[in-house]
């Protein structure tokens, strides 16, 4: 049964309309919203339950966007008034706040907070003891369900001084979260400490996993909160939830903390992206997914049949405008392979290299330009494009010729692994609202590409919301199978995590044999989703047990850590040299802030003690000569006993 996702009832993000008036530290704007037609009717005679959240990244920088009059709604658009103001002096963002407050400004959302879906402090506390939500340690909650959120004694300062351009990047770019989080460092604190007219950015440990919170911003005795207000489900999971105080009061605040309700979020079904084949009706829905792919295969077979060589350069391109005639067994209208340049087959080889001028192959994707405007047909490719098939498709692409890509072949020298650029090119496509599928013979299966957050994976329609909202524990081994009893151990690990976090959880492997092979096991038996980062490598096969994946040629090692990032947490199990390179990228991703700091786990034995113990002592010693920070000693476990990693994650996460 596919599982629903768990949304907050929301608008999009509301854009400035209009600046009003535009001074050094205060902005004063018009905020448009688009009102979806099931929002509107859900907020009908309720809009006093409707609040406004401004964007997180605008309150990490210390911008503070009030609303000074009433929601004006009109069809199927909002009209609300604000005002803007840099809260944090420290922060420098005042002088710079009229250069970046202009129309089209993304400012934040409206959030429906009806009263019938709010928990009180018994479906609270049943909501923690099933793992449905972690909340932060020393929470107490009221008779009403509200709940005090005491925060870290970490306070964060910037790198430097931020710049106007700086400013503007973090506030208006689709990176601009990912900068902020580079610049904004951590810095421990025994009390958090605001005189009057100060604010202090900082943080807490939270896990939403079907539920939204929003915070008490009229509270002011112990700070006031900007107006980031509302926790979404999902993204919010990790040591890094951030809360942003300032004391508008004129007493010193010591240890600023907010109030908070929770709201039950909305369950939906999710959307599974259909790929355009028609089928028969009589075929049942389990089956349409391997009936799709069987269609999709067979054509490529049709088309390919009876080519010279199958080469390189017999690089098929095929068109599809009627998927219905496809199916019942027609060809599709416009078929090109590939015309080799100059110098025959040799030159159409030359995908990598420095093309001359007037020595260029004709690939099939040529025939993209006589595809009409807006047809947003489908491409069929016998191999993952090349640099100037990249550059037709994305062409068609930005004049709506085509929706969709679908390819065969990784690669004609890697076979099923993608290149660094090829992850490139993907990410272009996604950009340009293309969907990209990949008929995976190795597989057995037609898989869409999809992205969470900056990566994207592979994944069957059908798991794609399950895909994007499981929280991702990473788990490194060696390509040798673990003994029996660390097999045990493993499983009673991952059980125990399950019941931490709940039902909606994921494991992210090497995806190779051995321990990685039995960590996807057992996590498949215990219902929790599996995912691999494949490598072309020749000491190991791959397994084919991911539930998602992504695949990458053996000059992409390191590429490949990057996808990693989508896990909260990492578990290193008994390994090798392989598994000792992949803990040292990834404790200094952690130190370069590329990674949230998180609990490592170093999980296994060897002759009666822990299995990585000696790199213990390493890392002891290294923080000892301030060569690496206090938290590698912190923030590591070595153990091979499953039952003391959950409390060694509350603890370190700070979770109640």
């Amino acid at each position: 049964m596919t599982r629903p996702i768990f949304v907050t009832p929301q608008t999009d993000d509301g854009i400035v309309e209009t600046v009003q008036r535009s001074d050094s530290g205060c902005c004063e704007v018009e905020i448009r919203f688009r009102l979806t037609p099931r929002f509107r009717a859900s907020i009908d005679g309720r809009e006093s339950e409707v609040t406004f959240a401004s964007r997180s990244r605008l309150a990490r920088l210390g911008i503070d966007v009030t609303p000074t009059g009433p929601l004006e709604t009109n069809g199927d658009s909002g009209l609300l008034r604000a005002r803007l103001e840099a809260a944090i002096p420290s922060y420098g963002v005042a002088e710079h706040l009229p250069h970046v407050v202009v129309p089209g400004l993304e400012i934040g959302r409206l959030v429906f907070c009806p009263s019938e879906r709010r928990l009180d402090s018994g479906a609270i506390l049943e909501a923690i003891g099933a793992g449905e939500l972690q909340l932060p340690a020393a929470y107490s909650i009221d008779e009403t369900g509200s709940f005090t959120i005491r925060p870290h004694r970490r306070v964060y300062d910037l790198a430097r001084p931020l710049s106007r351009e700086d400013v503007l990047s973090i506030a208006a770019s689709s990176d601009g979260r990912s900068v902020l989080n580079r610049m904004q460092i951590a810095r421990p604190v025994d009390n958090i400490v605001m005189p009057p007219g100060t604010g202090v950015i900082t943080s807490c440990s939270m896990f939403l996993h079907r539920h939204y919170v929003v915070l008490d911003r009229e509270s002011h005795h112990l700070g006031k909160h900007l107006q980031a207000i509302v926790l979404d489900p999902v993204r919010t999971r990790g040591t890094r939830v951030f809360l942003e105080f300032t004391n508008c009061s004129h007493e010193t605040i010591v240890n600023p903390s907010v109030s908070a309700r929770i709201y039950e979020a909305v369950p939906e079904a999710p959307q599974v992206t259909v790929f355009p084949v028609s089928l028969p009706e009589s075929v049942r829905d389990e089956d349409r997914p391997d009936q799709t792919y069987r269609a999709v295969l067979g054509l490529f077979d049709r088309l390919e049949a009876g080519q010279p060589g199958r080469g390189y350069y017999d690089r098929l391109c095929a068109v599809v405008d009627d998927w219905a005639a496809v199916a019942a067994g027609e060809l599709p209208g416009r078929i090109w392979h590939t015309t080799p340049g100059k110098e025959g087959s040799i030159g159409a080889l030359r995908s990598t290299r420095k093309y001359e001028p007037g020595d260029m192959p004709v690939f099939g994707t040529s025939i993209l330009a006589d595809v009409p405007s807006g047809a947003r047909a489908t491409v069929l490719l016998g191999y993952f494009p090349n640099l100037i098939e990249h550059l037709q498709i994305c062409n068609a692409a930005t004049e709506g010729r085509i929706a969709r890509v679908v390819f065969r072949r990784a690669s004609y020298e890697h076979g099923p692994f993608l290149s660094a650029k090829d992850q490139a090119r993907l990410a272009d496509y996604e950009a340009l609202g293309l969907e990209v599928f990949w008929c995976n013979e190795d597989w057995g299966h037609l898989a869409m590409h999809v992205f969470r957050g900056l990566r994207g994976y592979f994944v069957e329609p059908q798991m794609e919301a399950r895909f994007r909202n499981a929280l991702i524990i990473a788990i490194y081994g060696s390509a040798r199978p673990l003994t029996d009893d660390d097999v045990a151990r493993l499983r009673t690990l991952l059980t125990g995590l399950k019941g931490l976090f709940g039902e909606n959880l994921g494991i992210l492997t090497g995806g190779g044999p051995g321990s990685m092979q039995q960590a996807a096991t057992i996590a498949h038996e215990l219902g929790i989703l599996v995912g691999a980062n494949y490598i072309e490598t020749v000491d190991q096969g791959t397994n084919k047990d991911a539930d998602f994946y992504q695949v990458f040629q053996d000059i992409s090692r390191h590429n490949r850590q990057r996808w990693f990032e989508i896990a909260s947490f990492q578990i290193f199990c008994t390994g090798g040299l392989g598994t000792l390179e992949e803990v040292g990228l990834t404790m200094t991703d952690m130190k370069l802030g590329v990674i949230e700091m998180s609990p490592v786990v170093f999980f296994g034995a060897h002759r009666g003690r822990p299995y990585w113990s000696g790199l213990h002592e390493q890392f002891r010693a290294m923080v000892d000569d301030r060569r690496a920070p206090d938290w590698l000693d912190e923030h590591v476990l070595m153990t091979d006993d499953p039952v003391a990693v959950p409390p060694f994650y509350k603890r370190i996460l700070e979770l109640g």
